[in-house]
């Protein structure tokens, strides 16, 4: 009896190992709405079927960011990714989307990189009568701000430059992304970076100063997240911008009410109480909203050093950096790092500093990248390069 209890102790203990080890994981790189690629890609490693069903079981799918921007099928990967994700769950599998940077850029209005075609994928019916109305709405408002602008008033916009600005879909996609849209809601909830098994996965890279805590890289992006809703949000309550603004407009249009705060309160330095000029504090708040908002450009979200934007991974030099990267994934207990974002000349998936650097950025979307699509397959420890068209088993890094 005390021998079967035993075994069968052993047995539970080693079943409940099992199940805490990821199963098959499957990472994909960056998509820029190449629906059909993705879709091919993931029948090619089994994990839906014809009919694009989730038929991976336990396996664990990681897509790495960039799936918004410059290409024209954004709305059906995303609505594909959210659906497989609630049918791999329900069969015990998992479907990971971290952000990228054009996640967050479509999330700050930033629409440099959409194109009339992915927006036109948004337009309603109602999209000529709203765009009207914006229109409207835009000219009213630079006419209202420019008594107090003077000379820095910029001059109202014309219809026709304005309409191509703007073009059908563009307000339903700043909607769609908004913190109450249903993309929006869904990409605020994603991390930035996740750690699956032996490896982490992110889409631009670990900065050699970055937390070695994950969660404190994720838990500051939200922040900023939630930050920049906040402040787009007063910026519209006071008047200052209208709430279909882009990125740009944004900053412009803060750059032009702090000038005209400079001006009035300390010409010769930043905004502050002045001998010549009393500021109630609901101006000094005002003040500090736009100081706030023109110093974006050091969160961790923006910053070229930051965990969506960062390429040291892509770009260091092998020999000089294979200390730097040994010493980084030590200290994150890490097999490897898999990051998208560089698009590689190649466009094969490439290891680096002895495996424990996997680029996995193909140039999916071919009418913007000439490249392929494909998936880094990790398997226990085989890892495998996926293409559409072949597997190429990823050898082990030479003895030095």
């Amino acid at each position: 009896w005390m021998a079967r209890c035993c075994i069968s102790g052993l047995l539970l203990i080693s079943v409940a190992a099992a199940a805490a080890q990821p199963g098959r994981i499957v990472a994909i790189g960056d998509v820029h709405g190449a629906v059909d690629e993705l879709r091919a890609l993931l029948q090619t490693v089994e994990l839906i079927d014809a009919d694009q069903r989730w038929i991976g079981g336990r396996d664990t799918l990681v897509q790495t960011g960039d799936l918004t921007d410059r290409g024209a099928g954004v709305r059906a990967v995303l609505d594909l990714l959210r659906r497989l994700e609630t049918e791999a769950a329900k069969a015990g599998g998992e479907v990971i989307v971290v952000l990228g940077n054009h996640e967050t850029m479509s999330i700050m209005a930033n629409l440099r990189d959409t194109t009339p075609e992915l927006l036109a994928a948004f337009a309603g019916p109602e999209s000529t009568s709203r765009r009207e109305t914006a229109f409207e709405e835009a000219v009213a408002l630079t006419e209202a701000r420019a008594g107090a602008l003077g000379p820095l008033a910029p001059e109202p916009p014309s219809r026709a430059e304005w309409m191509e600005a703007h073009p059908p879909g563009f307000l339903e996609y700043l909607d769609a992304f908004g913190p109450d849209g249903d993309y929006g809601r869904w990409l605020r909830a994603k991390p930035v970076v996740v750690r699956v098994g032996d490896s982490i996965f992110l889409h631009g890279g670990l900065h050699p100063s970055s937390p070695t805590d994950l969660s404190e890289i994720n838990e500051q992006a939200h922040r900023e997240l939630d930050m920049h809703d906040r402040h787009r949000r007063q910026l519209v309550e006071r008047g200052l911008t209208p709430p279909f603004a882009t990125f740009q407009e944004t900053l412009a249009a803060v750059n032009r009410e702090l000038d005209r705060w400079r001006i009035l309160v300390s010409p010769t330095g930043p905004p502050a109480p002045g001998p010549g000029l009393r500021i109630t504090s609901e101006e000094r708040a005002e003040i500090d909203l736009l100081l706030e908002v023109q110093s974006l450009g050091d969160w961790s979200i923006i910053s070229q050093d930051g965990p969506i934007w960062f390429r040291g991974l892509a770009r260091w030099d092998d020999e000089e950096a294979l200390a730097r990267v040994r010493s980084m994934t030590e200290r994150y207990q890490t097999a490897r790092i898999v990051v998208g974002h560089t698009p590689q000349s190649s466009r094969l998936i490439t290891p680096r500093f002895d495996n424990r650097v996997f680029l996995i950025d193909t140039g999916m979307l071919t009418s913007a990248y000439a490249g392929r699509a494909s998936a880094l397959e990790i398997n226990g420890d085989r890892l495998t390069a996926v293409y559409l068209n072949g597997r190429i088993p990823i050898p082990e890094p030479s003895a030095p």
